[in-house]
Protein backbone atom coordinates (compact mmCIF):
# COMPACT_ATOMS: atom_id res chain seq x y z
CA UNK A 1 0.00 0.00 0.00
CA UNK A 2 1.50 3.18 -1.31
CA UNK A 3 0.90 6.31 1.51
CA UNK A 4 -0.07 8.43 -0.86
CA UNK A 5 -3.29 6.61 -1.70
CA UNK A 6 -4.42 7.25 2.23
CA UNK A 7 -7.77 9.53 2.29
CA UNK A 8 -5.94 12.09 4.42
CA UNK A 9 -9.03 14.26 5.32
CA UNK A 10 -10.35 10.79 6.92
CA UNK A 11 -7.64 10.60 8.82
CA UNK A 12 -7.45 13.82 10.25
CA UNK A 13 -10.89 14.17 10.70
CA UNK A 14 -10.11 10.64 13.08
CA UNK A 15 -7.45 12.38 14.60
CA UNK A 16 -9.43 15.35 14.99
CA UNK A 17 -11.83 13.92 17.05
CA UNK A 18 -9.38 11.60 19.29
CA UNK A 19 -7.86 15.05 20.10
CA UNK A 20 -10.78 16.17 21.06
CA UNK A 21 -11.74 13.61 23.45
CA UNK A 22 -8.74 14.00 25.16
CA UNK A 23 -8.57 17.64 25.60
CA UNK A 24 -12.21 16.96 26.94
CA UNK A 25 -10.62 14.71 29.72
CA UNK A 26 -8.17 16.90 30.64
CA UNK A 27 -9.25 20.26 30.66
CA UNK A 28 -12.40 18.46 33.40
CA UNK A 29 -10.04 16.19 34.99
CA UNK A 30 -9.10 17.90 38.16
CA UNK A 31 -12.00 19.17 39.77
CA UNK A 32 -14.39 16.04 38.03
CA UNK A 33 -12.85 13.37 40.35
CA UNK A 34 -12.87 14.06 44.86
CA UNK A 35 -9.19 12.09 44.06
CA UNK A 36 -7.10 14.40 41.70
CA UNK A 37 -4.92 10.79 41.13
CA UNK A 38 -7.94 9.14 40.04
CA UNK A 39 -8.61 12.40 37.73
CA UNK A 40 -4.91 12.56 35.87
CA UNK A 41 -5.39 8.02 35.68
CA UNK A 42 -8.41 8.70 33.51
CA UNK A 43 -6.44 10.94 31.18
CA UNK A 44 -3.62 9.21 30.93
CA UNK A 45 -5.60 5.39 30.72
CA UNK A 46 -7.21 7.30 27.66
CA UNK A 47 -4.12 8.20 26.15
CA UNK A 48 -2.23 5.14 26.44
CA UNK A 49 -5.39 3.57 24.70
CA UNK A 50 -5.22 6.12 21.84
CA UNK A 51 -1.60 5.19 21.74
CA UNK A 52 -1.68 1.12 21.42
CA UNK A 53 -5.23 2.48 18.73
CA UNK A 54 -3.06 4.03 16.85
CA UNK A 55 -0.54 1.42 16.54
CA UNK A 56 -3.26 -1.49 15.57
CA UNK A 57 -4.05 1.33 13.13
CA UNK A 58 -0.70 1.23 11.34
CA UNK A 59 -0.51 -2.44 11.57
CA UNK A 60 -4.14 -3.33 10.27
CA UNK A 61 -3.31 -0.76 7.14
CA UNK A 62 0.04 -2.77 5.99
CA UNK A 63 -1.79 -6.14 4.44
CA UNK A 64 -4.58 -5.73 2.05
CA UNK A 65 -8.08 -6.06 3.47
CA UNK A 66 -8.96 -9.22 1.52
CA UNK A 67 -7.13 -11.13 4.09
CA UNK A 68 -9.91 -10.07 6.72
CA UNK A 69 -12.11 -11.79 4.12
CA UNK A 70 -10.59 -14.65 4.42
CA UNK A 71 -10.68 -14.74 8.31
CA UNK A 72 -14.20 -13.05 8.32
CA UNK A 73 -15.80 -16.40 9.37
CA UNK A 74 -12.94 -17.19 12.25
CA UNK A 75 -13.67 -13.72 13.55
CA UNK A 76 -17.11 -14.31 13.57
CA UNK A 77 -17.21 -17.46 15.05
CA UNK A 78 -14.64 -16.02 18.15
CA UNK A 79 -16.88 -12.98 18.94
CA UNK A 80 -19.80 -15.11 18.99
CA UNK A 81 -18.07 -17.38 21.56
CA UNK A 82 -16.75 -14.70 23.14
CA UNK A 83 -20.71 -12.50 23.72
CA UNK A 84 -21.63 -16.45 24.87
CA UNK A 85 -19.01 -17.01 27.25
CA UNK A 86 -19.49 -13.53 28.76
CA UNK A 87 -23.31 -14.52 30.00
CA UNK A 88 -22.17 -17.22 31.83
CA UNK A 89 -18.80 -15.57 33.33
CA UNK A 90 -18.73 -12.07 33.53
CA UNK A 91 -20.23 -10.25 36.63
CA UNK A 92 -23.27 -7.60 36.44
CA UNK A 93 -22.19 -4.46 36.26
CA UNK A 94 -25.15 -1.70 36.17
CA UNK A 95 -27.60 -4.30 35.69
CA UNK A 96 -25.34 -5.93 32.21
CA UNK A 97 -23.32 -8.50 31.52
CA UNK A 98 -20.88 -6.60 28.98
CA UNK A 99 -17.67 -6.59 30.47
CA UNK A 100 -14.92 -9.02 31.16
CA UNK A 101 -13.40 -7.46 34.16
CA UNK A 102 -9.66 -8.21 33.44
CA UNK A 103 -7.99 -6.09 36.38
CA UNK A 104 -7.28 -3.12 35.18
CA UNK A 105 -8.54 -3.31 32.43
CA UNK A 106 -12.44 -3.75 31.47
CA UNK A 107 -13.13 -5.24 27.52
CA UNK A 108 -16.44 -4.90 26.04
CA UNK A 109 -16.68 -7.66 23.44
CA UNK A 110 -19.98 -6.25 22.13
CA UNK A 111 -17.61 -3.03 20.51
CA UNK A 112 -15.57 -5.84 18.69
CA UNK A 113 -18.51 -8.11 17.42
CA UNK A 114 -19.86 -4.80 15.30
CA UNK A 115 -17.15 -5.42 13.27
CA UNK A 116 -17.06 -9.08 13.32
CA UNK A 117 -20.42 -9.24 12.35
CA UNK A 118 -20.04 -6.68 9.56
CA UNK A 119 -17.20 -8.89 7.84
CA UNK A 120 -19.08 -11.55 8.07
CA UNK A 121 -21.93 -9.96 6.41
CA UNK A 122 -19.94 -8.74 3.13
CA UNK A 123 -18.69 -12.19 2.71
CA UNK A 124 -22.19 -13.48 2.89
CA UNK A 125 -23.76 -10.64 0.86
CA UNK A 126 -20.70 -10.30 -1.56
CA UNK A 127 -21.90 -12.48 -4.88
CA UNK A 128 -25.54 -13.86 -3.49
CA UNK A 129 -27.87 -14.01 -6.69
CA UNK A 130 -31.40 -14.27 -4.80
CA UNK A 131 -30.95 -11.58 -2.84
CA UNK A 132 -35.05 -10.17 -4.52
CA UNK A 133 -36.19 -13.83 -3.04
CA UNK A 134 -36.64 -14.37 0.85
CA UNK A 135 -34.45 -17.74 0.52
CA UNK A 136 -31.93 -15.00 0.24
CA UNK A 137 -31.80 -13.39 3.08
CA UNK A 138 -32.04 -16.26 4.98
CA UNK A 139 -28.31 -16.71 6.00
CA UNK A 140 -27.80 -12.57 6.17
CA UNK A 141 -30.35 -12.38 8.69
CA UNK A 142 -29.21 -15.48 10.66
CA UNK A 143 -25.68 -14.09 10.52
CA UNK A 144 -27.66 -10.59 12.02
CA UNK A 145 -29.11 -12.30 14.66
CA UNK A 146 -26.61 -14.95 16.37
CA UNK A 147 -24.72 -11.52 17.91
CA UNK A 148 -27.61 -9.60 17.88
CA UNK A 149 -29.07 -11.67 20.16
CA UNK A 150 -26.06 -12.18 22.94
CA UNK A 151 -26.04 -8.57 23.15
CA UNK A 152 -29.57 -8.16 23.66
CA UNK A 153 -29.45 -10.95 26.50
CA UNK A 154 -26.87 -8.72 28.36
CA UNK A 155 -29.00 -6.94 27.99
CA UNK A 156 -27.61 -4.10 26.11
CA UNK A 157 -30.49 -2.99 23.57
CA UNK A 158 -28.66 0.43 22.99
CA UNK A 159 -25.60 -1.53 21.13
CA UNK A 160 -27.80 -4.49 19.63
CA UNK A 161 -30.01 -2.01 18.30
CA UNK A 162 -27.25 -0.16 16.20
CA UNK A 163 -26.85 -3.48 14.08
CA UNK A 164 -30.37 -3.09 12.34
CA UNK A 165 -29.34 0.00 9.92
CA UNK A 166 -26.34 -1.40 9.46
CA UNK A 167 -27.61 -4.36 8.26
CA UNK A 168 -30.28 -2.75 6.21
CA UNK A 169 -27.28 -0.21 4.77
CA UNK A 170 -25.51 -3.36 3.14
CA UNK A 171 -28.41 -5.39 2.07
CA UNK A 172 -29.14 -2.24 0.33
CA UNK A 173 -25.89 -1.93 -1.07
CA UNK A 174 -25.68 -5.54 -2.22
CA UNK A 175 -28.97 -4.81 -3.88
CA UNK A 176 -31.80 -6.29 -1.86
CA UNK A 177 -35.44 -5.36 -2.82
CA UNK A 178 -36.44 -2.10 -1.04
CA UNK A 179 -40.14 -3.93 -0.20
CA UNK A 180 -38.03 -6.74 1.74
CA UNK A 181 -35.86 -4.26 3.66
CA UNK A 182 -39.79 -2.38 4.43
CA UNK A 183 -40.96 -6.00 5.81
CA UNK A 184 -38.07 -6.59 8.43
CA UNK A 185 -38.38 -2.69 9.57
CA UNK A 186 -42.36 -3.38 10.33
CA UNK A 187 -41.40 -6.85 12.25
CA UNK A 188 -38.35 -5.26 14.02
CA UNK A 189 -41.11 -2.69 15.22
CA UNK A 190 -44.08 -4.73 16.11
CA UNK A 191 -41.49 -6.31 18.38
CA UNK A 192 -40.15 -3.21 20.46
CA UNK A 193 -43.68 -3.12 22.77
CA UNK A 194 -43.15 -7.06 23.39
CA UNK A 195 -39.37 -6.29 24.40
CA UNK A 196 -40.65 -3.16 26.23
CA UNK A 197 -42.75 -5.06 27.86
CA UNK A 198 -40.88 -8.80 29.06
CA UNK A 199 -37.07 -7.71 27.87
CA UNK A 200 -36.50 -4.66 29.68
CA UNK A 201 -35.48 -4.16 33.08
CA UNK A 202 -36.75 -1.65 34.87
CA UNK A 203 -33.77 0.97 34.71
CA UNK A 204 -33.97 0.77 30.84
CA UNK A 205 -37.92 1.11 30.73
CA UNK A 206 -37.12 4.25 33.03
CA UNK A 207 -35.02 5.50 30.52
CA UNK A 208 -37.40 5.72 27.85
CA UNK A 209 -40.60 6.54 29.93
CA UNK A 210 -38.14 9.59 31.18
CA UNK A 211 -37.94 10.64 27.82
CA UNK A 212 -41.27 9.86 26.30
CA UNK A 213 -43.48 11.03 29.84
CA UNK A 214 -41.17 12.75 31.91
CA UNK A 215 -43.75 13.68 34.16
CA UNK A 216 -44.41 9.49 34.51
CA UNK A 217 -41.30 9.27 36.17
CA UNK A 218 -39.75 10.60 39.46
CA UNK A 219 -37.07 13.39 39.06
CA UNK A 220 -34.26 11.78 39.85
CA UNK A 221 -34.40 9.12 37.29
CA UNK A 222 -34.58 12.40 34.71
CA UNK A 223 -31.52 14.15 36.22
CA UNK A 224 -28.95 13.09 34.21
CA UNK A 225 -30.62 14.50 30.42
CA UNK A 226 -32.09 17.34 32.25
CA UNK A 227 -28.07 18.56 33.49
CA UNK A 228 -27.12 17.67 29.81
CA UNK A 229 -29.56 19.51 28.38
CA UNK A 230 -29.13 22.41 30.85
CA UNK A 231 -25.14 21.97 30.04
CA UNK A 232 -25.69 22.45 26.04
CA UNK A 233 -27.30 25.59 26.07
CA UNK A 234 -24.92 27.02 29.26
CA UNK A 235 -22.61 27.58 26.59
CA UNK A 236 -24.40 29.39 24.57
CA UNK A 237 -23.15 30.50 21.46
CA UNK A 238 -19.19 31.15 21.73
CA UNK A 239 -19.17 28.45 25.27
CA UNK A 240 -17.86 29.08 28.41
CA UNK A 241 -13.97 28.40 27.38
CA UNK A 242 -11.98 25.29 28.97
CA UNK A 243 -10.51 27.38 31.47
CA UNK A 244 -14.16 27.59 33.09
CA UNK A 245 -14.44 23.64 34.44
CA UNK A 246 -15.31 23.78 37.91
CA UNK A 247 -18.72 24.98 38.85
CA UNK A 248 -19.77 24.08 34.97
CA UNK A 249 -23.73 22.97 35.07
CA UNK A 250 -21.46 19.58 33.29
CA UNK A 251 -20.11 18.99 36.29
CA UNK A 252 -23.28 17.32 37.93
CA UNK A 253 -23.89 15.41 35.32
CA UNK A 254 -23.43 11.24 35.66
CA UNK A 255 -21.36 9.61 33.45
CA UNK A 256 -20.10 13.12 31.71
CA UNK A 257 -16.76 11.42 30.33
CA UNK A 258 -18.08 8.91 29.16
CA UNK A 259 -22.02 8.93 27.86
CA UNK A 260 -22.43 12.65 27.54
CA UNK A 261 -18.71 13.93 27.13
CA UNK A 262 -21.15 16.07 24.07
CA UNK A 263 -22.41 18.05 26.60
CA UNK A 264 -18.88 19.10 27.85
CA UNK A 265 -17.99 20.06 24.18
CA UNK A 266 -21.30 21.97 24.12
CA UNK A 267 -20.46 24.42 27.04
CA UNK A 268 -16.97 24.64 27.23
CA UNK A 269 -17.03 25.44 23.26
CA UNK A 270 -20.68 26.59 22.37
CA UNK A 271 -22.96 26.01 19.55
CA UNK A 272 -20.34 27.11 17.24
CA UNK A 273 -17.32 24.23 18.79
CA UNK A 274 -20.16 21.56 18.90
CA UNK A 275 -21.47 22.24 15.66
CA UNK A 276 -17.62 22.18 14.06
CA UNK A 277 -17.69 18.68 16.12
CA UNK A 278 -20.21 17.43 14.22
CA UNK A 279 -18.99 18.96 10.48
CA UNK A 280 -16.19 16.70 11.32
CA UNK A 281 -17.91 13.51 12.14
CA UNK A 282 -20.06 14.75 8.74
CA UNK A 283 -17.02 15.34 6.65
CA UNK A 284 -15.05 11.83 7.84
CA UNK A 285 -18.58 9.99 7.35
CA UNK A 286 -18.80 11.49 3.60
CA UNK A 287 -15.46 10.19 3.09
CA UNK A 288 -15.86 6.96 3.93
CA UNK A 289 -19.05 6.63 1.92
CA UNK A 290 -17.12 8.12 -1.49
CA UNK A 291 -14.76 5.38 -0.92
CA UNK A 292 -17.60 2.83 -1.25
CA UNK A 293 -19.05 4.24 -3.94
CA UNK A 294 -15.75 4.48 -5.82
CA UNK A 295 -14.40 0.77 -4.83
CA UNK A 296 -15.31 -2.11 -7.48
CA UNK A 297 -14.95 -4.72 -5.07
CA UNK A 298 -17.94 -5.80 -3.23
CA UNK A 299 -16.46 -7.27 -0.20
CA UNK A 300 -14.76 -4.11 0.52
CA UNK A 301 -17.70 -1.84 -0.94
CA UNK A 302 -19.85 -3.64 1.72
CA UNK A 303 -17.83 -3.41 4.45
CA UNK A 304 -17.27 0.39 4.10
CA UNK A 305 -20.66 0.81 4.04
CA UNK A 306 -21.34 -1.64 7.45
CA UNK A 307 -18.61 0.47 9.68
CA UNK A 308 -19.43 3.81 8.22
CA UNK A 309 -23.39 2.80 9.37
CA UNK A 310 -22.57 1.51 12.44
CA UNK A 311 -20.26 4.67 13.36
CA UNK A 312 -22.95 7.35 12.05
CA UNK A 313 -25.98 5.63 14.06
CA UNK A 314 -23.57 6.15 16.88
CA UNK A 315 -23.19 9.61 16.47
CA UNK A 316 -26.86 9.81 16.08
CA UNK A 317 -27.96 8.30 19.11
CA UNK A 318 -24.85 9.97 21.59
CA UNK A 319 -26.13 13.30 20.35
CA UNK A 320 -29.93 12.93 20.10
CA UNK A 321 -29.48 11.83 23.87
CA UNK A 322 -27.74 14.38 24.93
CA UNK A 323 -29.72 17.06 23.69
CA UNK A 324 -32.46 15.23 24.81
CA UNK A 325 -34.25 14.09 21.76
CA UNK A 326 -33.50 11.07 21.88
CA UNK A 327 -33.87 8.46 25.18
CA UNK A 328 -30.45 7.58 26.80
CA UNK A 329 -29.21 4.16 25.64
CA UNK A 330 -25.54 3.93 27.28
CA UNK A 331 -23.67 4.57 23.62
CA UNK A 332 -20.63 6.28 23.99
CA UNK A 333 -19.26 9.22 21.31
CA UNK A 334 -17.17 7.40 18.89
CA UNK A 335 -13.13 8.68 19.35
CA UNK A 336 -14.38 11.28 21.74
CA UNK A 337 -15.97 9.55 24.87
CA UNK A 338 -13.58 7.98 27.62
CA UNK A 339 -13.22 4.04 27.00
CA UNK A 340 -10.77 1.56 25.55
CA UNK A 341 -12.47 -0.69 23.74
CA UNK A 342 -15.09 1.91 21.99
CA UNK A 343 -11.69 3.76 21.06
CA UNK A 344 -9.63 0.65 20.16
CA UNK A 345 -12.36 -0.73 17.70
CA UNK A 346 -13.46 2.58 15.80
CA UNK A 347 -9.74 2.96 15.10
CA UNK A 348 -9.55 -0.48 13.50
CA UNK A 349 -13.01 0.58 11.95
CA UNK A 350 -10.97 3.55 10.65
CA UNK A 351 -8.24 1.73 9.20
CA UNK A 352 -10.10 -1.39 7.27
CA UNK A 353 -12.07 1.93 5.78
CA UNK A 354 -8.85 3.87 4.65
CA UNK A 355 -7.67 0.20 3.90
CA UNK A 356 -10.45 -0.83 0.91
CA UNK A 357 -10.40 3.06 -0.52
CA UNK A 358 -6.46 2.80 -0.64
CA UNK A 359 -6.26 -0.58 -3.08
CA UNK A 360 -6.40 -1.36 -6.32
CA UNK A 361 -8.97 -4.45 -6.28
CA UNK A 362 -10.74 -5.65 -9.55
CA UNK A 363 -14.55 -6.08 -8.82
CA UNK A 364 -16.08 -9.40 -10.05
CA UNK A 365 -19.64 -8.79 -8.39
CA UNK A 366 -22.37 -9.52 -10.78
CA UNK A 367 -23.17 -6.01 -11.35
CA UNK A 368 -20.26 -5.64 -13.42
CA UNK A 369 -19.71 -8.48 -15.80
CA UNK A 370 -21.78 -6.96 -18.43
CA UNK A 371 -19.43 -4.74 -18.99
CA UNK A 372 -15.59 -4.73 -19.20
CA UNK A 373 -13.72 -5.12 -15.22
CA UNK A 374 -12.48 -1.91 -14.06
CA UNK A 375 -9.44 -1.42 -11.40
CA UNK A 376 -10.14 2.13 -9.41
CA UNK A 377 -9.27 3.00 -6.20
CA UNK A 378 -9.61 6.23 -4.10
CA UNK A 379 -7.52 8.93 -5.28
CA UNK A 380 -8.92 12.14 -4.27
CA UNK A 381 -6.10 14.46 -6.47
CA UNK A 382 -7.46 12.47 -9.69
CA UNK A 383 -11.08 13.82 -9.36
CA UNK A 384 -10.39 16.91 -8.45
CA UNK A 385 -8.43 17.41 -11.54
CA UNK A 386 -11.21 15.34 -13.38
CA UNK A 387 -13.97 18.15 -11.83
CA UNK A 388 -12.44 20.69 -12.06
Amino acid sequence: MRIARLNWVLLACAGLLCATGLLMLWTFSPPDWDDPKVARNVFVRQAAFLAVGLAVLGVTLIPNYLYARRAAWFLYGACAATLGALLLLARETNGTRGWFDLGPLKVQPAEFAKIATVLALARCLMYVKDLDRWRGLAKPIAVLALPAGLILAQPDFGTAALFVPAFLAMLWAAGARTRHMIAIVIVLAAAVPVAFRFGMKEYQRNRILSFLHPEKVPRELRRQQEQSVKACGAGGAAGRGIQETWGNTAFYIPERHTDFVYSLVAEQFGFVGSTFVLLVFALFLAQALRMAYFSREPFGRLVVVGLSTFLAFQVYVNVGMTLGVAPITGLTLPLVSYGGSSLLTTLISVAIILNVGSRWTPSFSSRDLGGPVEMTAFRPHEELRRVL
